[in-house]
């Protein structure tokens, strides 16, 4: 059977609780406190899933690991704008839970074979205010997550400290800015971060990856 055609374009925002290097994006054996566990939301601009359409709809997938990633035993759970319909809900489940996805081709898809608990979806408002050049944002998912995000500052000065991570061949982004999160959940998978790695970028994804030219 074909792969349904889908392709999501928006601000991405994340936080886990590793240092603001995360070891993740360099290939590091271990997060930096042996555990990896946060967040990821997206405010999409465009995006649609065969001819159903997702522009303007948020999404956001928690997530937690005993180890590193990459050995598995992990527990995700996605969070749906509570706006979209049914075909909606549908859709951004699966692109959310690594289906209709090239093998290895996304974070989504990585994230859901690295887990062996998938809680059932949750279906909430989402709200983002932020701003990606400032690194500054707001997300709230009542009921569930409440998260804050800064510019990192300088434990000398006081100053602001601009850093950019950039992944030529990431299969989540090309380049993001990063910045200092704070985060904690009311429900769901357990997060209680302060101050720690954030980012802040443009997501183009589709079932093949991260889309390079549009």
């Amino acid at each position: 059977m074909a792969q349904v055609d889908w392709y999501i374009e928006g601000a991405e925002f994340s936080n886990c609780n590793c240092d603001y290097a995360c070891p993740c994006q360099f290939e590091s054996l271990r997060p930096t406190h042996g555990d990896c566990r946060g967040f990821a939301a997206v405010r999409i601009d465009k995006g649609h899933f065969g001819d159903v359409g997702l522009d303007g709809l948020g999404a956001a997938l928690l997530y937690a690991w005993p180890g590193p990633i990459y050995e598995g035993n992990g527990e995700i759970q996605a969070v749906i704008d509570e706006r979209a319909d049914d075909k909606q809900r549908d859709a951004l489940v699966t692109i959310l839970y690594g289906g209709e996805t090239n093998e290895g081709a996304t974070h989504w898809w990585v994230y859901r074979m690295m887990s062996n608990t998938i809680h059932p979806p949750l279906f909430k408002r989402i709200e983002i205010d932020a701003n990606i050049e400032h690194r500054k944002s707001r997300i709230v998912i009542p009921d569930v997550l409440e998260s804050t995000a800064r510019p990192i500052r300088s434990p000398a000065t006081g100053t602001e400290h601009r850093v950019r991570i950039n992944l030529p061949n990431g299969i989540e982004f090309d380049l993001a800015e990063i910045g200092s999160g704070t985060t904690k959940t009311l429900a769901s998978i357990a997060l209680d971060l302060k101050d720690t790695y954030f980012h802040f970028t443009v997501l183009r994804q589709s079932g093949k990856g991260v889309v390079r030219s549009r």
